[in-house]
């Protein structure tokens, strides 16, 4: 004869807990957070764990004041927040901080080395220098250059257009990835 559920779970209350719930004796398998002041948790049954939630209220013991609180902390998940242009990244410091005429002419990026000279003379970065390099193109190439360029090498290294062949894909993506550049910095258009 198999078992009940009703003896299964007796079973396993031998080994585990036991309900706290009066006169029961099934395994109390589910926590519950405790409203009589002492630390720790209630551990019952799934049918008190029920009976307890029904019953539990969370704002006992709380005053009108206390219970606004929370409930307008919900709004922001309970989480410190500060007014705009407040807090520890805020105040007159930070504003200025964040002036764009504060930051005007300041050089961020460290152009030594290897074509800085180029890059100083002609207004270009070196990132813009690097793609027009990748296109095979000078640095002095001019917009219908550089997109007569581009439309040339999507033909010859495309594996629709070469007969298949895949082995060119790498040097598609590196051109690919240079016309967005010099497109982005607005060199592509006459």
């Amino acid at each position: 004869m198999k078992p009940s559920k009703e003896d299964a779970s007796r079973a396993r209350a031998s080994q585990t807990r036991v309900c706290e719930h009066q006169s029961c004796d099934l395994a109390g398998d589910h926590p519950a957070p405790r409203n009589d002041g002492k630390p720790g948790r209630f551990w019952f049954c799934q049918r008190h764990a029920g009976e307890y939630n029904k019953t539990y209220d969370f704002f006992d013991g709380m005053t009108e004041a206390e219970i606004a609180a929370f409930q307008a902390g919900q709004a922001y998940g309970h989480q410190t927040t500060w007014k705009f242009g407040r807090g520890p990244m805020g105040g007159a410091k930070s504003a200025r901080s964040h002036d764009p005429r504060t930051w005007s002419g300041r050089q961020f990026f460290d152009l030594g080395g290897e074509g800085a000279a180029a890059a100083r003379g002609s207004g270009r970065t070196r990132l813009q220098i690097r793609a027009l390099g990748e296109l095979d193109l000078p640095e002095s190439a001019g917009p219908k250059d550089i997109r007569e360029r581009y439309s040339e090498y999507v033909r010859r290294f495309h594996p629709d257009s070469n007969g298949g062949d895949r082995s060119m894909e790498a040097r598609l993506a590196r051109v690919i990835r240079a016309w967005k550049t010099l497109k982005a910095a607005g060199l592509t258009k006459d």
